[in-house]
């Protein structure tokens, strides 16, 4: 018997492509996907995003842009930028993930801190990177400047140089700058500043506001979705269909109430945010309200999507639990996306959480406009307007079999 019960379950399970799916194929895809974000983290591959800002024009600050350009690790926008408030607009408006301006001479050992580096508190992890990246850089191919910096100091601790220490150091550091190879030490030389934002709260607990909002969104409409599937099973759906608007009012009604609910739940989640992390959502709530009921109808719109393709409820939780888990996963509901490699960055934005995301934080911490955010309306409202549509059309179909 208890052979006979293991062969029941294995043809079960062998029958049921969707459970077969989902014992299989789902853990081994999110496996990938957190393998690819966090080797990245400690790797080349993470590539933050820098805007790169320069106030001097010496032969020292061409050679330190040129190195920091060849760093792998350094993804830096193209055009420099001439002041330290373009970078931290740069920054402040998402462009890039951190800022980094060379306002003074490295080679001068009296410009105390020459290279700000600019970050949003969303993203200290980002800053602390560029700093080190700054540093390696400073003390590899560069050396030669840290060595010219320190010099001074060195000079009045020992009392000073002779002429022929003098020229020996010179001489050492003309070797430095023709073998970028050597090292030396490089400290003093970066400051830290972190953008505040319109919030009063921080910028990790309103970027996780948004994340969460859009999973649970998910989740939730995907659930409410399923019901299609009974509904038509059952003979519910054939008895509306003889009625003037056929199965058309079955969907429609379904994707309306979905987003209402969808729009409670995320109130729910803000309201919440709000009382216990002073998350100001008061202040800009129409340009929420419109974010909110966007994400609401694009999750409404893709679960009726899966639910009308699928034959059985159990089918339609398997795929709806997939999708659900790797769109949160790649769309940075789970991991901020800037922690990414590039490639999985760029695959990202054709899921809603990632639009829905950038959406919440731009209004809630970089003070977009409604004009800013308008990138960001038009997939979520797209993907609604496109998922209702594939249901209904499916729906039709499917009586007609």
């Amino acid at each position: 018997m208890i052979l006979a019960m293991l062969k029941v379950m294995a043809l079960s399970l062998i029958r049921d492509r969707g459970a077969l799916a989902m014992a299989f194929l789902l853990p081994p895809t999110i496996f990938v996907i957190f393998a690819a974000i966090f080797s990245g983290t400690s790797g080349d591959e993470l590539r933050l995003k820098l805007a790169y800002g320069s106030e001097v024009t010496t032969e020292t600050a061409t050679r330190f842009e040129t190195a920091l350009r060849d760093e792998p690790s350094l993804r830096m926008l193209p055009e420099t930028l001439s002041s330290e408030a373009a970078v931290r607009d740069a920054v402040a408006q998402g462009e890039a993930d951190v800022g980094l301006v060379l306002r003074g001479d490295l080679a001068l050992a009296g410009d105390a801190s020459p290279v700000l580096v600019i970050v949003d508190p969303g993203k200290l992890m980002g800053g602390a990177i560029v700093s080190g990246q700054v540093q390696r850089v400073l003390s590899g191919s560069l050396a030669d400047i840290g060595v010219a910096r320190m010099a001074p100091s060195i000079e009045s601790l020992v009392g000073g140089f002779t002429p022929q220490q003098s020229a020996q150091l010179a001489a050492a550091i003309a070797q430095m700058a023709d073998e970028p190879s050597a090292e030396a030490e490089s400290g003093g030389l970066v400051a830290f500043e972190t953008l505040q934002g319109r919030s009063g709260s921080g910028a990790t607990v309103t970027y996780y506001a948004g994340a969460v909002a859009i999973l649970f969104l998910l989740f939730s409409a995907m659930q409410g979705a399923a019901t299609l599937i009974e509904e038509r099973n059952s003979g519910i759906v054939d008895r509306l269909a003889v009625g003037p608007a056929g199965t058309d009012v079955v969907v429609i009604g379904k994707f309306l109430f979905l987003t209402l609910q969808g729009t409670l739940q995320v109130g729910l989640i803000f309201l919440v945010a709000a009382l216990a992390y002073q998350v100001d959502v008061v202040e800009v709530l129409p340009v929420w309200l419109l974010i909110t009921v966007l994400s609401a109808a694009a999750s409404a719109g893709l679960g009726l999507a899966v639910a009308s393709a699928c034959r059985t409820k159990q089918q339609a939780q398997t795929v709806s639990t997939f999708v659900v888990l790797v769109f949160s996963a790649i769309g940075g509901s789970m991991v901020p996306r800037f922690m990414m490699p590039p490639w999985l960055q760029d695959i990202g934005w054709y899921t809603p959480n990632a639009w829905a995301i950038e959406a919440y934080h731009g209004v809630l911490w970089r003070n977009e406009t409604l004009a800013d955010l308008s990138a960001s309306f038009l997939p979520l409202a797209g993907l609604g307007l496109v998922g209702v549509m594939v249901a209904i059309l499916v729906s039709r179909w499917r009586l007609r079999l």
